[in-house]
């Protein structure tokens, strides 16, 4: 993680978030060498590897998406260190073992140690306000979209995986095969886009709806709303003297207060409700993608073995590629799941074989 964070930082050219990710590679080194003082002498060696694959794909990555998909992988996989962390705290015996878990798991958890805000160039309150010690927020910014897109590769493998084998089942020309798992990438692609748009759109639309009534609200009775706030607060601990004071300073900017009233008051957050183009345009590319891979099998089959096998051995080819792409998929699941990556490869195989041989079955009663 830290070659992932230092790598990161060369390729950012926003100088906050670059001294940011600076100091969380310090941080990550800092704690390999915890481990590594723990493990005993031959494990403090200086290393002079050079940064790991996913290091330079994230830094790849970095320079053609963005930083942000970068760094969302980059905190699922930090979860995934938390996790594990987590799990130890209540499984390691070694004393030392323990003592490092306190020192490493605090600052793996928020990634901002007191020392590293005491080493950055002092800051005006003000530009703390703006973000310059940020919070975790960039940290899983991004991880939704990608979590769409494992699954719309997913739907869109199995769904045209079904069919071509339902197809395949049911004709032996390899013509009309083809035709329907082009079909079927085509059309869970664009249903996909605009099921993903509309339902984005529509909890948009719900949103706005609901805050524009709270800001009439905040217009017609601030006093009444005022009052609510407090109460709030009140039931969250805070003392009336408390309550009154963070409500004051929040009413004082309308748009504070509007965005605070909406998320104490209703459960609303600005941040939970995604761009609809942009959901519409990553579920779709992400199940065409998916798509592609049964299709693309299947014509890989038809070109190793010739023109002259028959269609079920490039079938099996197509089931070949698109199992492993089943497994990878499943695997990557983990990140967000939290489970063992080779059991959810392993389900998700399972699941893709069953729609495969069901839809193969179903072929064979209807062939010509």
């Amino acid at each position: 993680m830290a070659d992932v964070y230092q790598a990161l930082a060369g390729v950012t050219s926003d100088a906050r978030l670059k001294r940011r990710l600076a100091l969380l590679a310090e941080t990550e080194q800092r704690h390999a060498d915890a481990w590594a003082s723990l493990l005993g002498p031959e494990s403090t060696k200086p290393s002079n590897h050079r940064p790991q694959f996913a290091a330079r794909f994230l830094a790849v990555l970095a320079r053609v998406a963005g930083v942000g998909p970068a760094l969302a992988l980059a905190g699922a996989a930090e979860g995934q260190v938390v996790r594990s962390y987590l799990q130890q705290v209540s499984s390691v015996e070694d004393e030392r073992a323990r003592e490092v878990l306190r020192q490493v798991l605090p600052e793996e958890l928020d990634h901002q140690s007191p020392d590293n805000v005491k080493d950055e160039p002092s800051k005006t309150p003000a530009e703390k306000d703006a973000g310059l010690v940020p919070a975790e927020d960039w940290h899983g910014g991004g991880v939704e979209s990608i979590r769409n897109v494992i699954y719309g590769v997913n739907d869109g493998l199995t769904a045209t995986l079904g069919v071509l084998a339902g197809v395949g089942g049911a004709s032996i020309d390899p013509r009309v095969v083809l035709i329907g798992g082009l079909s079927a990438m085509v059309a869970s692609g664009v249903s996909m886009a605009g099921g993903a748009y509309l339902s984005s759109k529509s909890q948009r639309e719900v949103f706005e709806g609901q805050l524009a009534r709270e800001a009439a609200e905040i217009e017609i009775m601030p006093d009444l709303e005022r009052a609510e706030l407090i109460r709030i607060y009140r039931t969250k601990g805070l003392t009336p003297a408390e309550a009154e004071t963070i409500v004051g300073r929040i009413t004082a900017d309308k748009q504070v207060w509007l965005e605070t009233q909406a998320r104490e008051e209703l459960g609303l957050d600005a941040s939970l409700f995604e761009n609809p183009a942009r959901e519409g345009l990553v579920a779709g590319i992400s199940t065409l993608i998916g798509g592609a891979i049964p299709v693309a099998g299947f014509l890989l089959g038809r070109l190793l073995l010739g023109a002259a096998i028959n269609g079920f051995a490039a079938l099996a080819v197509t089931f070949l590629l698109c199992a492993v792409f089943l497994f990878v998929i499943g695997a990557a699941r983990s990140f967000f799941t939290g489970k063992n990556g080779v059991r959810s490869g392993l389900e998700m195989l399972m699941v893709g074989s069953l729609v495969a041989a069901l839809t193969y079955g179903i072929g064979v009663l209807f062939r010509v």
